[in-house]
């Protein structure tokens, strides 16, 4: 993830683990390298997340809900509760706009909103439940495998 402080894209690392968002600094000897926790729901399990290109830090799991997350003051910046019919196990933001995202939900739909206003942009479907999807780096161009073998790709832009 990119470090808004000093603009180090290579140290910083997020992970979720079971309920909570692990930021990790490679760098770092204290705590092991562990510079923050954020402690959700307990068994409100977290699958992804994901950085924006302004640093901001996006969880969504079990709860179907994303939360958005601000790294300078390690404060929520936004909750899209229950936007997800399903469990989200997949995130990502839009190189176009990062106010924008990508949520996967565990059936065989993905689809773009605004974080920000809470509003869903448009949906891309599988033929069946999506066992992963992922968003080009510098494009919004997404790529899903689903259950039934299918490959899918879109270009949103």
């Amino acid at each position: 993830m990119q470090n808004v402080v000093n603009g180090d894209q290579s140290s910083l690392l997020a992970i979720t683990e079971g309920s909570q968002l692990t930021i990790w600094d490679l760098r770092m000897k204290e705590n092991g390298g562990c510079v923050h926790r954020i402690n959700g729901t307990p068994g409100d399990t977290l699958y992804s997340v994901c950085s924006s290109s302004t640093g901001n830090i996006a969880v969504g799991g079990v709860d179907r809900t994303v939360t958005i997350y601000d790294p300078r003051r390690w404060s929520s910046l936004s909750r899209w509760v229950h936007c997800s019919k399903f469990e989200i196990t997949g995130l990502a933001f839009s190189s176009v706009d990062p106010d924008y995202m990508y949520i996967q939900g565990v059936d065989y739909e993905v689809f773009c909103g605004q974080w920000k206003e809470h509003n869903k942009l448009f949906t891309f479907r599988g033929d069946s439940n999506w066992l992963g999807f992922s968003k080009c780096s510098n494009k919004d161009v997404l790529g899903g495998w689903c259950d039934s073998g299918s490959i899918f790709v879109a270009d949103v832009a």
